[in-house]
């Protein structure tokens, strides 16, 4: 990997001599920067989200607007002049869970697998060594790091993290695809997800990648791995990949019969039907969300969803 030399480089990357260097690139106060670097800052809260499955949750460790607006920085000055390697499909821009599902269409067998606590295994010491790779001084890459990170860890919830966290996966990326490529196997990892699909040598995946991942900081989930096989119910990451992708069934039903029942009997009544909380403004952005994935699967059926949708009134 080239190293950055005096001035810019070729992919016109920022050039930090000393942490100063990166204060004025940035045009952050010099007292609230500093604050940043302070191992111990208090600029994080932390909340829970529910997961799809019922009772689970993910915690997600959210900075400060200010931190959140820095690090933001750094992800699209810097961290995004490296590429990752192309089996990465999560939070990389251009790719999705689309170009993540579309490699495994119509294979015989489909093997998922989870990495264990994928964030808070990338310590302080790996994020700074990934900014040393990049040509950063040994003070410039502490520094950066400290921005990053949070209780010796990446926070997942900070706008680079899951950049970071695609780059320092990529060397066991390469190790994955290749082995599978030489199986004729199909390999993509969209975050903590691992895919593998094709024939029947898909059953020595999962000893393989446990092997080369016994000596690093990552480790598989044993619980979630799931080997999908002929005549199986197929979804990659919440897509059918049978012929084609598409949207599971149940969830295009679901949501149409939401918003039948919302033009049925008002808004107002089906948030106290299904004891919503929150507000109606939320709830409504929640199924545009849907709708947004939904269009983003199959264009034709999220027009409808869309169309729908701006027809219930807020009044």
């Amino acid at each position: 990997m080239k190293l950055i030399d005096n001035g810019l480089d070729d992919l016109s990357r920022p050039v930090f001599l000393c942490t100063k260097d990166i204060q004025q690139a940035i045009g952050i106060d010099p007292k609230i920067f500093y604050t940043f670097l302070n191992p111990k800052n208090i600029s994080y809260i932390k909340i829970k989200i529910p997961k799809r499955k019922k009772g689970e949750y993910r915690e997600l460790t959210i900075p400060s607007p200010a931190l959140k607006n820095l690090q933001r920085w750094v992800l699209e000055h810097i961290l995004y002049s490296f590429p990752c390697h192309g089996s990465a499909n999560g939070f990389i821009p251009n790719k999705s869970i689309v170009t993540n599902a579309i490699p495994h269409i119509s294979k015989e067998y489909i093997l998922k697998m989870d990495l264990k606590d994928f964030f808070p295994n990338i310590t302080f010491s790996m994020v700074k060594n990934q900014f040393l790779t990049m040509g950063y001084n040994d003070h410039v890459s502490h520094s950066l790091a400290l921005l990053c990170t949070y209780n010796d860890s990446l926070p997942q919830g900070a706008p680079s993290s899951p950049y970071l966290a695609n780059l320092l996966f990529s060397p066991f990326d390469e190790l994955i695809y290749t082995h599978c490529s030489k199986n004729n196997l199909s390999y993509t990892r969209y975050a903590d997800d691992l895919t593998i699909s094709g024939g029947k040598y898909i059953l020595k995946i999962p000893q393989y990648v446990k092997d080369i991942l016994r000596d690093s900081d990552f480790q598989i989930n044993n619980s979630k791995t799931l080997i999908i096989k002929k005549g199986d119910k197929k979804q990659v990451t919440g897509i059918v990949v049978n012929e084609k992708i598409s949207i599971p069934k149940n969830y295009l039903r679901e949501l149409r019969q939401i918003i039948y029942y919302i033009n049925k009997y008002g808004l107002d009544s089906h948030l106290k039907k299904i004891d919503y909380k929150g507000s109606k403004y939320k709830y409504i952005n929640s199924l545009y969300g849907k709708a947004s994935y939904i269009k983003m699967v199959d264009s034709e059926q999220g027009i409808k969803i869309f169309t729908e949708l701006n027809k219930i009134s807020l009044d």
